[in-house]
């Protein structure tokens, strides 16, 4: 992970209590325990909602989460003076099953420029370590009171306009740099993920989080409390009966064998659920898109194609296309692995120029088909909202 500056711009007004130590302004006294709630949404769709108390040394909560099934997290994070977390343990539980799952929990001791994490599961203990290039602190998907705690911390260490630190998702092998500027009541957060933003109050507190220019593509707001275990309940009562939100953005593939090759594309299959995909929140015009979601979509070849004049040698590429409102490109790039969001252009293998048609109806789930084109020919067709890409080929 290469390092990244973080850069923390404040315009000098009634300050949070936090930017005292960047010299900014006076403080605003904070109460010494304090108690909220967040929800956060994917589309329309509540994904999870979550309470918290935060003393001076200490954050703890509990969060329940839509992802494939319904689950719970109970956390506790101990607090540095500097809003950093020293340690952090979170008991995980699945319930949206037939019968609930056995709670297991992680446990991460932060510092040293390391993250010593134990995961106790079943009566076995596993222990890994992951190197830091700086200050980490913990992510827990979707809790929004932790990455309160990250800004926090980054608005109290800022000097001279800077600051650095990084996230580390809990079960994770790498931390991710985070660059954090501060516009008025906004604090925007970059990183390999995307931009994020939270609208913060004068005591440092996320009132609305915005994560739709981001890989998550989440929303979240304050709201005044919220029965999480009431909550779970429901959730994995929905599970049980068949109507759960279910897999986000299952994966798929589809195979065509044509002219004596075998060509096949994966990828993941996300819903618009409300969102504008082409142009809006989903598929940014003059940005890169992964085509899909979550990892890369991959196509695979055992013979050489031809796509675009291009001659595509047998083996495997990751697919990107960038559109604008002048056209589409399809990028072919040889890096594989990832998780998609971390694109390199430098491993590029081709660009080749697409045509685009518009649907008469919308598609509501990203679709890709493999089609016969003619002899020792075929066409790729990617579908999703009312635009229809098409990227003909030939097997050499």
């Amino acid at each position: 992970m290469n390092r990244s500056s973080v850069s923390l711009c404040l315009r000098v007004s009634p300050a949070v209590w936090l930017l005292l130590a960047a010299a900014c302004a006076p403080a605003v006294p904070v109460p010494a325990t304090e108690s909220g709630a967040f929800v956060v949404r994917f589309g329309p769709d509540t994904i999870a909602v979550e309470r918290y108390t935060r003393t001076g040394d200490r954050l703890q909560g509990e969060l329940v989460v839509r992802d494939n099934a319904t689950a719970t997290r109970r956390y506790q994070a101990d607090l540095n003076r500097d809003g950093s977390v020293r340690r952090l343990r979170v008991e995980l539980q699945t319930l949206g099953t037939p019968q609930p799952l056995t709670p297991y929990t992680i446990t991460e001791e932060m510092g040293g420029g390391n993250i010593v994490e134990v995961e106790e599961r079943a009566g076995r203990t596993e222990t890994s370590r992951v190197a830091t290039p700086g200050t980490a602190l913990p992510e827990l998907r979707h809790s929004l009171a932790l990455r309160e705690q990250a800004i926090r911390h980054a608005l109290l260490t800022g000097r001279g306009g800077t600051a650095r630190f990084y996230l580390f998702p809990i079960a994770q092998d790498s931390v991710v740099a985070v660059e954090v500027r501060r516009q008025g009541d906004t604090v925007v957060l970059r990183s390999i993920d995307g931009e994020m933003r939270a609208t913060v109050d004068r005591g440092g507190r996320i009132l609305r989080w915005d994560g739709t220019r981001s890989t998550a593509k989440t929303t979240g707001e304050r709201v005044a409390s919220v029965d999480v275990p009431a909550r779970a309940a429901e959730f994995a009562a929905r599970d049980r009966a068949g109507r759960g939100l279910g897999t986000l953005s299952p994966r798929d593939s589809v195979t065509l064998r044509v002219g004596g090759a075998t060509v096949s594309v994966a990828y993941g299959r996300p819903s618009l659920r409300g969102r504008t995909a082409v142009g809006g929140v989903l598929v940014p015009w003059g940005q890169v898109w992964r085509m899909g979601a979550n990892t890369p979509t991959h196509l695979r070849t055992d013979r050489e194609l031809e796509m675009g004049g291009v001659r595509v040698p047998p083996g495997a590429y990751s697919l990107f296309t960038l559109p604008t409102p002048a056209g589409w490109t399809l990028i072919l790039n040889r890096r594989t692995g990832g998780s998609g969001r971390d694109y390199d252009a430098a491993q590029d293998f081709a660009r080749i120029p697409i045509s685009t048609s518009p649907l008469s109806a919308t598609v509501e789930q990203l679709a890709v088909r493999l089609e016969p084109g003619g002899e020792a020919a075929g066409v790729m067709r990617v579908s999703w909202e009312r635009t229809e890409l098409a990227i003909p080929f030939r097997v050499r």
